[in-house]
């Protein structure tokens, strides 16, 4: 235990932001999964609307403060000299930023303006998204979290082969 407590001590700011970069991305998971899940069981009784509405809550939350964070920690990403350059300055790279990296930038801001919109049509209907005459409703706010699972999924993947081909410093 006192080595972890020292080597979390020597860790720079920097080293801790991008940790909670990454303990964020992690955390989106398993919130992902119980809105999903409790999205399923709303099917099956009204009482899943209101765990719903708070796990999307805390998700919509993750989500936008992991987009900010991530903004942040891409930083030296984009400097003058940085590993953007590094790929730009080769053709066999090159496409790694102006595919990959522009579509992993632009794709991050749809889940949890996704998950935001689920969640609005979770509160506003409540636990009448139980009923038979909300059954759209119920696939749609299903339909909605799972699409933006999918989408966190494409971001995290294009992220890592990014960082893999030219590492953050």
């Amino acid at each position: 235990m006192p080595e972890l407590i020292h080597g979390l001590a020597t860790l720079s700011r920097w080293e801790m932001l991008t940790d909670v970069h990454g303990l964020l991305s992690v955390l989106s998971l398993p919130l992902l999964g119980a809105a999903i899940a409790l999205a399923i069981l709303l099917k099956k009784g009204a009482w899943a609307a209101r765990p719903l509405k708070k796990v999307l809550l805390w998700l919509a939350l993750d989500l936008a403060l992991l987009d900010v964070l991530g903004l942040i920690v891409y930083a030296p990403y984009r400097a003058k000299d940085g590993p953007r350059s590094q790929l730009l300055a080769s053709d066999q790279t090159a496409w790694l930023h102006t595919i990959v990296f522009e579509h992993k930038e632009f794709l991050a801001y749809a889940p949890w303006l996704m998950i935001l919109g689920v969640a609005l049509v979770v509160q506003a209907l409540d636990y009448r998204l139980n009923g038979h005459h909300y059954r759209t409703y119920r696939k749609t706010v299903t339909f909605g979290i799972i699409t933006a699972c999918v989408y966190v999924f494409i971001v995290a993947a294009e992220a890592v082969l990014v960082t893999k081909a030219a590492p953050l410093k």
